[in-house]
């Protein structure tokens, strides 16, 4: 009865965003379950049952490629600013886990 407790406590929880982008990356990749599970860290079972409660999540159309050279200009535009706000959380990610793995001074 005690060890069900400890295991329960240890389940992971994920958000409502987590879950919705899951079932979508397993709904686009066109891989498995299993496999889009495991390159989650997250149970297969977990991910069945997402996709059940979120229904109205079933296909979502793949983002349509720019036809114009405006298009392609802003997307090019869109994606160099996320790269540079991917890059910026990496770089801060770094150097926090530098100073996290620093022995402390002795006293």
């Amino acid at each position: 009865m005690k060890n069900e407790s400890i295991i329960r406590e240890r389940r992971n929880r994920y958000d409502k965003s987590f879950k919705e982008q899951a079932v979508r990356m397993w709904m686009n990749s066109g891989r498995s379950a299993e496999f889009t599970a495991k390159e989650l860290g997250v149970s297969v079972f977990d991910l069945y049952k997402w996709g059940r409660d979120m229904k109205e999540i079933k296909q979502v159309e793949p983002e349509r490629a720019p036809t114009t050279l405006a298009e392609y200009k802003e997307k090019v535009k869109r994606l160099e600013k996320e790269l540079a706000r991917v890059t910026e959380q990496r770089e801060i990610l770094n150097k926090a886990a530098g100073i996290l793995s620093q022995t402390p001074p002795k006293r």
